[in-house]
Protein backbone atom coordinates (compact mmCIF):
# COMPACT_ATOMS: atom_id res chain seq x y z
CA UNK A 1 0.00 0.00 0.00
CA UNK A 2 1.29 3.41 -0.87
CA UNK A 3 2.06 6.09 1.46
CA UNK A 4 -0.61 8.33 -0.14
CA UNK A 5 -3.57 5.41 0.57
CA UNK A 6 -2.23 4.89 3.90
CA UNK A 7 -3.43 8.22 5.01
CA UNK A 8 -6.50 8.94 3.48
CA UNK A 9 -9.79 8.65 5.90
CA UNK A 10 -12.84 7.08 4.91
CA UNK A 11 -15.85 9.21 6.11
CA UNK A 12 -17.73 7.78 8.14
CA UNK A 13 -21.76 8.23 7.36
CA UNK A 14 -23.90 8.50 10.47
CA UNK A 15 -27.02 5.90 9.78
CA UNK A 16 -30.27 7.88 8.49
CA UNK A 17 -31.99 8.66 11.06
CA UNK A 18 -35.94 9.47 10.73
CA UNK A 19 -37.44 12.81 11.08
CA UNK A 20 -41.19 12.12 12.24
CA UNK A 21 -42.87 14.29 14.22
CA UNK A 22 -43.83 13.65 17.91
CA UNK A 23 -47.17 14.28 19.21
CA UNK A 24 -48.58 13.82 22.92
CA UNK A 25 -50.56 11.81 24.30
CA UNK A 26 -53.02 14.70 25.88
CA UNK A 27 -53.05 17.84 25.19
CA UNK A 28 -49.95 19.83 26.59
CA UNK A 29 -51.52 22.73 29.34
CA UNK A 30 -51.49 26.79 28.44
CA UNK A 31 -48.27 28.17 28.49
CA UNK A 32 -49.01 30.61 31.48
CA UNK A 33 -46.26 32.86 30.48
CA UNK A 34 -47.79 34.09 27.31
CA UNK A 35 -49.84 37.88 27.02
CA UNK A 36 -51.92 36.93 25.01
CA UNK A 37 -53.65 33.37 23.23
CA UNK A 38 -54.79 32.15 19.78
CA UNK A 39 -56.43 28.73 20.00
CA UNK A 40 -57.09 27.43 16.43
CA UNK A 41 -59.06 24.37 15.88
CA UNK A 42 -58.89 23.45 12.48
CA UNK A 43 -60.56 20.07 11.09
CA UNK A 44 -59.94 16.74 13.43
CA UNK A 45 -63.82 16.08 14.50
CA UNK A 46 -65.43 16.41 18.02
CA UNK A 47 -62.13 15.97 19.84
CA UNK A 48 -61.02 18.84 18.47
CA UNK A 49 -63.12 21.27 19.19
CA UNK A 50 -63.16 19.90 22.81
CA UNK A 51 -59.58 20.32 22.96
CA UNK A 52 -59.97 23.76 21.77
CA UNK A 53 -62.66 24.24 24.18
CA UNK A 54 -60.19 23.11 27.34
CA UNK A 55 -57.43 25.41 26.05
CA UNK A 56 -59.53 28.42 25.64
CA UNK A 57 -60.96 28.35 29.29
CA UNK A 58 -57.54 27.82 30.35
CA UNK A 59 -56.30 30.64 28.36
CA UNK A 60 -58.88 33.06 29.21
CA UNK A 61 -58.30 32.79 32.85
CA UNK A 62 -54.85 34.38 32.03
CA UNK A 63 -55.11 36.65 29.02
CA UNK A 64 -57.08 37.85 26.00
CA UNK A 65 -57.90 34.64 23.71
CA UNK A 66 -58.48 34.44 20.53
CA UNK A 67 -60.33 31.42 19.30
CA UNK A 68 -60.66 30.31 15.32
CA UNK A 69 -62.43 27.20 14.18
CA UNK A 70 -61.69 26.01 10.41
CA UNK A 71 -62.87 23.18 8.91
CA UNK A 72 -59.24 22.96 6.40
CA UNK A 73 -56.77 24.76 5.84
CA UNK A 74 -56.76 24.28 2.42
CA UNK A 75 -59.93 26.24 2.11
CA UNK A 76 -58.65 29.54 0.90
CA UNK A 77 -61.15 31.59 2.72
CA UNK A 78 -60.62 29.52 6.03
CA UNK A 79 -56.55 30.67 5.86
CA UNK A 80 -57.32 34.30 4.48
CA UNK A 81 -59.23 34.21 8.06
CA UNK A 82 -56.28 32.26 9.97
CA UNK A 83 -53.99 34.72 8.32
CA UNK A 84 -56.08 37.60 9.23
CA UNK A 85 -55.70 36.89 12.60
CA UNK A 86 -52.30 35.90 12.98
CA UNK A 87 -50.99 39.04 11.56
CA UNK A 88 -52.84 40.68 14.45
CA UNK A 89 -50.95 38.74 17.13
CA UNK A 90 -47.86 40.45 19.03
CA UNK A 91 -45.04 39.26 20.78
CA UNK A 92 -46.16 37.10 23.60
CA UNK A 93 -48.57 35.12 22.17
CA UNK A 94 -48.99 31.45 22.42
CA UNK A 95 -50.61 29.96 19.59
CA UNK A 96 -52.43 26.40 20.34
CA UNK A 97 -53.41 24.12 17.27
CA UNK A 98 -55.94 21.21 17.16
CA UNK A 99 -57.03 18.52 14.53
CA UNK A 100 -56.26 16.38 12.05
CA UNK A 101 -52.60 15.60 11.43
CA UNK A 102 -52.48 17.09 8.05
CA UNK A 103 -54.15 20.21 8.57
CA UNK A 104 -52.00 20.53 12.26
CA UNK A 105 -48.36 20.11 10.31
CA UNK A 106 -49.92 22.76 7.38
CA UNK A 107 -50.57 25.49 10.47
CA UNK A 108 -47.32 24.83 12.10
CA UNK A 109 -46.03 24.93 8.91
CA UNK A 110 -47.67 28.77 8.68
CA UNK A 111 -46.63 29.68 11.97
CA UNK A 112 -42.79 29.08 11.47
CA UNK A 113 -42.71 30.91 8.69
CA UNK A 114 -44.19 33.79 10.16
CA UNK A 115 -41.42 33.66 12.78
CA UNK A 116 -42.95 31.70 15.70
CA UNK A 117 -40.41 30.24 17.72
CA UNK A 118 -41.41 26.42 18.94
CA UNK A 119 -41.79 27.49 22.26
CA UNK A 120 -44.59 29.79 21.89
CA UNK A 121 -46.70 27.15 20.33
CA UNK A 122 -48.17 24.35 21.11
CA UNK A 123 -49.75 21.57 19.09
CA UNK A 124 -52.32 18.07 19.49
CA UNK A 125 -53.49 15.66 17.12
CA UNK A 126 -56.74 14.52 17.49
CA UNK A 127 -56.86 12.38 13.96
CA UNK A 128 -53.76 10.40 12.20
CA UNK A 129 -55.21 9.49 9.25
CA UNK A 130 -53.98 11.99 6.61
CA UNK A 131 -50.57 13.23 6.30
CA UNK A 132 -49.47 16.12 4.06
CA UNK A 133 -46.68 15.01 1.20
CA UNK A 134 -44.69 16.71 -0.85
CA UNK A 135 -43.81 15.39 -4.26
CA UNK A 136 -39.98 16.23 -5.39
CA UNK A 137 -40.84 16.27 -9.06
CA UNK A 138 -43.86 18.59 -9.52
CA UNK A 139 -42.92 20.64 -5.88
CA UNK A 140 -46.87 19.79 -5.04
CA UNK A 141 -47.77 19.19 -1.59
CA UNK A 142 -51.42 17.22 -1.35
CA UNK A 143 -53.61 15.26 1.75
CA UNK A 144 -53.03 11.55 1.42
CA UNK A 145 -53.99 8.84 3.41
CA UNK A 146 -50.62 6.51 4.14
CA UNK A 147 -47.86 6.98 6.53
CA UNK A 148 -43.77 6.51 5.89
CA UNK A 149 -42.81 3.73 3.77
CA UNK A 150 -46.26 4.06 2.19
CA UNK A 151 -46.93 4.62 -1.55
CA UNK A 152 -49.71 7.40 -2.77
CA UNK A 153 -50.10 8.56 -6.27
CA UNK A 154 -49.17 11.97 -6.95
CA UNK A 155 -52.94 13.52 -8.24
CA UNK A 156 -50.47 16.24 -9.97
CA UNK A 157 -47.15 14.93 -11.75
CA UNK A 158 -48.92 10.98 -11.75
CA UNK A 159 -46.02 9.30 -10.58
CA UNK A 160 -46.17 6.85 -7.86
CA UNK A 161 -44.94 8.04 -4.59
CA UNK A 162 -42.79 6.60 -1.98
CA UNK A 163 -43.11 8.93 1.28
CA UNK A 164 -40.12 8.96 3.46
CA UNK A 165 -39.49 8.99 6.80
CA UNK A 166 -38.85 12.52 6.71
CA UNK A 167 -40.94 15.66 7.81
CA UNK A 168 -39.94 19.00 6.27
CA UNK A 169 -41.05 21.18 9.14
CA UNK A 170 -41.09 24.47 7.26
CA UNK A 171 -43.14 22.49 4.51
CA UNK A 172 -45.53 21.21 7.35
CA UNK A 173 -45.05 17.81 4.85
CA UNK A 174 -43.66 14.59 4.30
CA UNK A 175 -41.08 14.29 1.33
CA UNK A 176 -41.59 12.04 -0.84
CA UNK A 177 -40.09 11.01 -4.51
CA UNK A 178 -40.53 8.56 -7.06
CA UNK A 179 -40.96 4.83 -5.90
CA UNK A 180 -39.57 3.15 -9.48
CA UNK A 181 -36.88 5.59 -9.75
CA UNK A 182 -34.44 2.85 -8.25
CA UNK A 183 -35.74 0.29 -10.66
CA UNK A 184 -34.82 2.79 -13.76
Amino acid sequence: MSAVAASVTREVVPPQVPSLPRWPEAPEPVDSDGTSFLVVAVGGGPAAGDVARAWTDQAEGVGPTTLVVLETIDDKADRASFETVLARTCTGVRVMVVGGQYDVLQVLSLLRRAGALENEVRSFVTDRTEIPVFCAHCQTTFRASTGPGGLTPCPSCRRTLEVHEHLAALRGSFLASDAEATSL
